[in-house]
């Protein structure tokens, strides 16, 4: 079992229709065949329910978010959210990674573009943890799913706490890839890659 002591989370195949995901599923055990046809969903919302002060316009962005997380090809449109002067930081379980170039490259070390793993993320809330006259921080509880060619499907609960810069008028700006996401810091369950929960629908 892998670790995240040199940033090892889950990684996944793209999440699409194609032929290669299609081929990817159907060597999945009978059994998770269910699930994986749900899986490919990508990013789950349903379960999301925000508390009071959140913004309505979060749901989109952290939606946004986690679909370029998704995407074992994503690069600008993952690094898009940070600011474009360098000046954001990507947190993992304690590890930070500031700007462009090495977000870009833990991303790519948890979900590499030769696609042996997928994973997807279920939404379940998200509350304000803080707010300042430059930003705002929203914390969402999020499940992350992940699934390796040939193996089984297992999953791990995070906090992910998004700060994100305010505009001249006091608003948090929720646009998605406008680089207004300052920190994004998770902190997991475990950081073993599998784990040992197997996956559920919530």
């Amino acid at each position: 079992m892998n670790t995240l002591s040199s940033v090892s989370l889950n990684r996944t195949l793209p999440v699409s229709t194609d032929t290669t995901t299609a081929a990817a599923i159907m060597r999945l055990p009978t059994a998770l065949l269910p699930l994986a046809a749900a899986l490919v969903a990508a990013v789950d919302m349903a379960p999301y329910v925000p508390a009071a002060g959140v913004d309505a316009a979060f749901a989109d962005f952290v939606e946004a978010y986690y679909l370029a997380s998704e995407d074992q090809f994503a690069t600008t449109s993952f690094t898009d959210f940070w600011p474009a002067d360098n000046t954001g930081v990507l947190v993992i379980a304690g590890r930070a990674f500031p700007g462009a170039a090495s977000i870009l490259g833990v991303k790519q070390s948890l979900l590499p573009p030769s696609g042996d793993k997928s994973w997807w993320h279920l939404i379940r809330g998200a509350a304000v943890e803080a707010e300042t006259a430059a930003d705002k921080t929203f914390v969402a509880e999020i499940v992350i799913q992940t699934t390796y060619v040939g193996g089984n499907c297992s999953q791990a609960y995070g906090d992910a706490r998004f700060t994100v810069l305010k505009d001249e008028v006091g608003s948090a700006r929720l646009k998605p890839q406008s680089g207004s996401l300052s920190v994004y810091n998770l902190t997991v369950s475990t950081t073993d890659s599998p784990t040992d929960i197997p996956c559920s629908l919530s």
